[in-house]
């Protein structure tokens, strides 16, 4: 199986007026993205809103995206929950359907062990054969994954993958450190892309790459490939107001990520509707924000 490597969107979900799933802007978004240059997606996950999603709802997205596809760029799909056994029947759903890979986060709510961790995963690995990218996301799981267990998975074949969302890129650095090419790292928060690259990341699953992500996999491929981050930077800060919005919250909040960039899809012309309860709609303080900075990109 080919390496994954690159711009791996995970794919947000559109909703139609009544609130439910939209398949034919789900079709459409699935088009442009790949039509934009992006490298493979992830589906069902995180900016996709599986954690609001019916089991029903989130099985169906997974379908319209692998069907649009067509077979155009590797699958990824979201398949986290709150159980080992549970999370097991959604990565053999997964696997089953087709997908090349897993992204799946720790179970969140109960704060779990590092002992925990690596037996949830070693579990899952015993359970299917595609390979997995672990998820370390401490704001959501209440914990970040160390050093020592994400070591251990690695030399013992569990994981070949990781997304990091610490917004702090130093573990990627002593990962690979560490592991050299053993676990292939990939980004995962949007705000430090740069020196998760610098420090030796060749994938970004960036949710805000959503929104324009000819212009996002331009800034990876200038690192990754090219080692120009001279030129990198430059459209770094073409894209850094919107970027801004996704990642700074206001008023010492979370930012509204998901609704930002469904917003700024929609100044795009693109129908995607908003996010589902119980997040809510932007402020008008923060969409008057965002109509500013996409005001001022040229597409």
């Amino acid at each position: 199986m080919a390496e994954f490597r690159g711009l791996f969107p995970p794919l947000i979900t559109p909703f139609d007026e009544q609130g439910r799933v939209n398949e034919t802007e789900l079709r459409n978004h699935v088009d442009f993205v790949v039509d934009n240059g992006i490298d493979g997606f992830c589906a069902g996950s995180s900016t996709g809103e599986f954690m609001n999603l019916t089991r029903g709802e989130w099985e169906r997205v997974l379908q319209i995206s692998k069907e649009q596809n067509a077979g155009r760029v590797p699958m990824i799909a979201g398949a986290a929950d709150m159980s080992t056994p549970a999370t097991i029947e959604r990565c053999r759903f997964a696997e089953d359907m087709g997908y090349d890979g897993l992204l799946i986060i720790s179970p969140w709510y109960q704060v779990h062990t590092m002992r925990e961790i690596y037996a949830h995963f070693k579990a899952v690995r015993d359970a299917v054969s595609i390979p997995i990218m672990i998820y370390n996301n401490p704001p959501v799981t209440g914990i970040d994954l160390t050093l020592d267990v994400l070591t251990r998975m690695t030399e013992d074949g569990i994981i070949q993958y990781i997304k990091d969302a610490n917004s702090d890129p130093y573990m990627l650095g002593r990962l690979k450190m560490t592991l050299g090419d053993k676990l292939k790292l990939f980004y995962g928060h949007d705000n430090n892309a740069m020196g998760a690259f610098a420090f030796g990341a060749t994938g970004w699953v960036s949710g805000a790459s959503n929104f324009d992500p000819a212009r996002w996999s331009k800034i990876i491929h200038l690192c990754i490939d090219d080692g120009d981050f001279a030129a990198a930077r430059k459209v770094w800060y073409e894209i850094m107001p919107f970027m801004d919005l996704v990642t700074v919250g206001r008023h010492g909040e979370r930012p509204d990520w998901i609704a930002v960039i469904k917003r700024g899809l929609e100044l795009r012309g693109h129908h995607v509707g908003g996010v589902r309860a119980p997040m809510l709609p932007l402020t008008d303080e923060v969409n008057t924000l965002v109509e500013s900075a996409v005001g001022k990109m040229t597409f």
